[in-house]
């Protein structure tokens, strides 16, 4: 049985300067599956996209998205469609993140302080997970954030060396510091996991909690 969000109308996510990202289209209300109250079933992946149908440690994340299944890693860097292999990215984009319906999430780590709001009108899908997290570390870094990191010890050095790399792999890109040069090499997405004390320490005192926060895994 494939994932079952597979087929069923999804939305496209759209960059926005808030890294708000809403559905272009609207979608029609969809009546959820009868196992949404319950335990979701087995979950299939095309072979190459998960090591198991079911995450053991997150049952209801899609296992292409989850850190102990997922066998797709790509170079956030890059544009996920360019970035993920066709084979991976085709069959998956579409299918939804999360077994119940979620029309926000929200993306935090370890590797950098930003946490990126996912909202749609329809249910959050993988896609909608690769290209928000690539779209909110296209930013431009902001004159504040670069002040506070440039004061964090061989920071300085990583993002020129980040930005130096960037330019040679493009020299027509830009060469204004962003948020993904902030991160240096460990570029690579693994997946995501939750991490309660972390999650509970990064919320913003006073700012509104999101149920499903998941914590970005990157590595070199």
């Amino acid at each position: 049985m494939a994932w079952s969000g597979n087929g069923w109308p999804s939305p496209y996510m759209q960059p926005d300067p808030r890294f708000v990202y809403p559905a272009m289209f609207a979608q029609p209300p969809v009546s959820p599956p009868h196992w949404f109250a319950n335990e979701p079933p087995p979950l299939q992946s095309p072979l190459g996209i998960a090591t198991h149908p079911r995450s053991s440690k997150y049952p209801k994340l899609n296992p292409a998205l989850a850190e102990d299944t997922t066998l797709i890693r790509f170079d956030i860097r890059r544009s996920p469609v360019k970035s993920i292999i066709p084979q991976a990215y085709g069959p998956t984009r579409t299918e939804f993140a999360l077994a119940s319906p979620t029309k926000h999430m929200r993306l935090i780590s370890k590797a950098f302080p930003w946490s990126i709001e996912i909202v749609t009108e329809a249910n959050v899908t993988c896609e909608d997970v690769w290209r928000s997290l690539y779209n909110s570390l296209q930013q431009k870094l902001a004159d504040s954030e670069w002040g506070f990191l440039i004061r964090q010890e061989g920071q300085l050095a990583k993002i020129e060396a980040s930005v130096k790399k960037r330019l040679e792999a493009d020299p027509k890109a830009d060469k204004h510091p962003k948020r993904i040069d902030v991160l240096g090499d460990a570029t690579i997405f693994r997946g995501l996991e939750q991490d309660g004390n972390f999650t509970k320490m990064r919320l913003l005192p006073l700012s509104q909690r999101c149920d499903e926060t998941w914590v970005v895994r990157l590595s070199e």
